[in-house]
């Protein structure tokens, strides 16, 4: 990939929306590039996470437990980002990943992008404010199928 690629890929993704084309050229050119085979595992459920992973090209798969108890959860594609949590906060893994085909990450570490964040304390507070605007949509969201899951119990919301 070129990095006038990955800079547009990077756009794409919410959380890096609002950054402008330079800081999105210093996260993609400090980004590692991650070239996988299939059924490769790139971490594992409860591990310390240090930073995120951009999915190039390929398909990652999401899963918890192990043997006859393994769960899977979702599969990610291209131009998805993985353990956006881990870019802002120390956290760990909630699930394992796997590849399910060749696949290409960019590696992106909560350092590169606090890095950014400090030498563009502006991205800092646009990030804030798309995350603020994220969480309460979210629990809008919420909120609303709470009321329609009592409603469907024909319990009372109140």
């Amino acid at each position: 990939m070129t990095l006038g690629t990955d800079v547009a890929l990077l756009q794409s993704i919410p959380l890096f929306a609002d950054f402008p084309n330079e800081q999105l050229r210093l996260i993609a050119f400090s980004a590692e590039p991650m070239t996988l085979p299939a059924d490769t595992m790139l971490f594992r459920e409860g591990a310390s996470a240090d930073g995120g992973y951009v999915v190039v090209s390929g398909a990652v798969q999401f899963f918890t437990g192990t043997g006859e108890a393994e769960r899977i959860i979702a599969v990610a594609g291209p131009g998805a980002l993985i353990g956006e949590l881990a870019l802002l906060s120390a956290t760990n893994r909630p699930a394992s990943a796997r590849t399910l085909e060749p696949t290409e990450l960019l590696s992106v570490s909560r350092r590169l992008l606090r890095r950014v964040l400090e030498e563009y304390p502006e991205m800092a507070a646009r990030l804030h404010l798309a995350l603020r605007e994220r969480l309460a949509a979210m629990t809008g969201e919420l909120n609303e199928t709470r009321e329609r899951l009592l409603a469907a119990d024909g319990a009372n919301p109140g």
